[in-house]
């Protein structure tokens, strides 16, 4: 099985320490998945990464995930499996942050795997790969926190992180796509709330594995 997990920072193991030297492969929780699961794994992660959005403060164009979703299905096909986990940079200050935005932005990356294929087939077959989604976790209550250094850049991110697991589960009920919601196994670190620490990788790798077991 080929399995692709399409991510932000806590897919790709940027750590809470401020380092920001990456995660090992094992302690990652991509890596702890695939060590699960068996199987080969794709990694397409990177930090700052949105559902749908540019960020001019970061690499414009490149941070917008529905963009760079059909070259990454198509580079990296044959895919038999994709988990998405976004929707955390969506909930800084600047992109006016709302749990039906992120949840309509997924809605339109379901979408656009479907309508692009990339899935086990021919290069040029247009079966899509099996999706699903993981909610990532609701951000922390130090976020709101104003002796944070970086409250202002997520102003108004906690209350519409925590409204969008049951957003995306009702999505997940629509487009007959498999939801885990990462909030009810992990959370943000003590150091950092936007990122998870290495115990918090290998619960969350732990589970996955356990969950697209059941459906792929």
């Amino acid at each position: 099985m080929r399995i692709m997990v399409y991510g932000d920072s806590n897919s790709w193991g940027f750590p809470p320490d401020g380092s920001g030297v990456r995660f090992g492969r094992d302690t990652r929780w991509p890596g702890v998945m695939a060590g699960q699961l068996g199987g080969d794994l794709v990694e397409e992660a990177l930090p700052g990464r949105t559902t749908a959005h540019d960020d001019a403060q970061m690499l414009g164009p490149a941070m917008n995930g529905l963009r760079h979703f059909p070259v990454a299905l198509k580079s990296h096909s044959p895919l038999d499996v994709v988990v998405i986990m976004l929707g955390t940079n969506d909930f800084k200050a600047r992109f006016s942050p709302s749990a039906q935005k992120v949840a309509a932005n997924l809605h339109k990356l379901v979408t656009c795997a479907r309508q692009t294929g990339g899935g086990p087939g021919p290069w040029d077959d247009p079966t899509p790969p099996r999706m699903g989604l993981i909610v990532p976790p609701p951000l922390p209550a130090r976020v709101d926190d104003p002796n944070w250094e970086r409250a202002a850049e997520w102003a108004h991110g906690r209350t519409a992180s925590l409204a969008l697991a049951a957003q995306v589960l009702r999505l997940g009920e629509t487009l007959d796509v498999p939801v885990l919601d990462a909030g009810k196994i992990v959370a943000g670190s003590c150091d950092d709330p936007i990122h998870l620490d290495a115990a918090s990788h290998a619960a969350l790798g732990r589970a996955a594995a356990s969950w697209i077991s059941h459906w792929a």
